[in-house]
């Protein structure tokens, strides 16, 4: 846990700063010209106007288009290659390019965003279609294959995680070609010791790895899916390791406020990166009137305990059930 909070602390450090540098978080809306009336306030719609942009030493953000790519790749946090770093890379694979069979030390896990990822044990020729909305993880020590084949109509975008190691080759990967079409016959399903694929569901919320965010275990690696209709929010809270989102489909609104007051809360569209830092208090949801669901990726290690605060930033105490003595209340997301 000491090497992954180390380096994954540093990564922080340097997006929180050029958060600073890029928001103008000096001068906020909210700073100018405060909202009126009670600090619990549930009604603001996605017509009234967006909130401060979040305090950027409790949450960082990148929108779209400040997302640096290298090529097809977008290294978002982590360092793939170091052992036992948290990684999280963005991929998007034009059609016809593929990588090389390879194996790696730790459990890979892909999240298909859009298009559709060609898996094999081993050939792009024998690659077996999963869509999006699929989740995938290539098991450690076993061969694997993936791609995107000739002819497609559109790119195929990947959201892969994972814990660092010396024989990744992510940042490199994907720099074959290959002439095999979508056209051709399709593989077989691939072997379910080496490649696993799971269906996500596009309603409610759903764990895909690592036993999601309730996971006890100290720096096990997690991966959630939530969902957020219109008008439902978390309270003010923060948790003990960063958690990194990545928007699916929709606008998150997000806060740094202690303040729970929906007015606050500002805009990430679908596509945004998002870091909840180390005890860094935030809440979020989706603005009332919203026609869409926001979809999340959610990632980090375990535990992420939801530590609940007041609006002057305390921690929040409940009396353990059956018992007179008290301990920090958690909830939110």
């Amino acid at each position: 846990m000491k090497t992954i909070m180390k380096y994954g602390l540093s990564a922080l450090a340097v997006m929180a700063g050029a958060a600073i540098a890029s928001q103008g978080f000096a001068q906020t809306q909210y700073q100018n010209n405060p909202p009126h009336g009670p600090h619990e306030f549930m009604g603001a719609t996605i017509s009234d106007p967006h909130g401060p942009t979040p305090d950027p030493s409790r949450i960082t953000y990148l929108l779209p288009k400040q997302i640096k790519w290298t090529g097809n790749k977008a290294l978002l946090y982590g360092n793939p290659t170091k052992a036992g770093d948290p990684y999280g890379v963005l991929v998007k694979l034009a059609p016809g390019q593929f990588s090389q069979p390879r194996t790696l030390a730790n459990d890979r896990w892909v999240y298909v965003a859009s298009g559709t990822l060609w898996v094999s044990n081993s050939t792009a020729a024998a690659s077996y279609p999963v869509k999006a909305d699929n989740f995938i993880t290539n098991v450690a020590k076993t061969s694997f294959v993936d791609g995107n084949r000739a002819g497609a109509t559109e790119p195929t975008v990947l959201i892969i995680t994972g814990v660092g190691s010396a024989d990744n080759r992510i940042m490199s990967d994907y720099a074959q070609t290959t002439t095999v079409k979508v056209s051709d016959a399709a593989g077989a399903a691939p072997d379910a010791a080496k490649i696993t694929i799971a269906e996500v569901s596009t309603t409610g919320n759903q764990n895909l790895y690592g036993g999601g965010q309730g996971a006890q275990t100290e720096g096990t690696p997690y991966g959630v899916v939530q969902t957020w209709a219109p008008g439902r929010y978390s309270s003010p809270h923060y948790h003990p390791y960063p958690r990194y989102i990545y928007v699916l489909t929709g606008t998150w609104w997000t806060s740094s406020s202690t303040y729970h007051d929906t007015r606050l809360t500002y805009p990430m569209p679908a596509g945004a990166f998002v870091q909840d830092l180390p005890k860094g208090i935030h809440w979020d949801g989706n603005r009332i009137g919203d026609p869409n669901t926001t979809r999340l990726y959610i990632t980090g290690v375990a535990p992420a305990t939801n530590q609940a605060v007041d609006e002057d930033g305390k921690e929040v105490m409940r009396a353990p059930a059956g018992r007179g003595a008290t301990a920090p209340a958690g909830r939110g997301n």
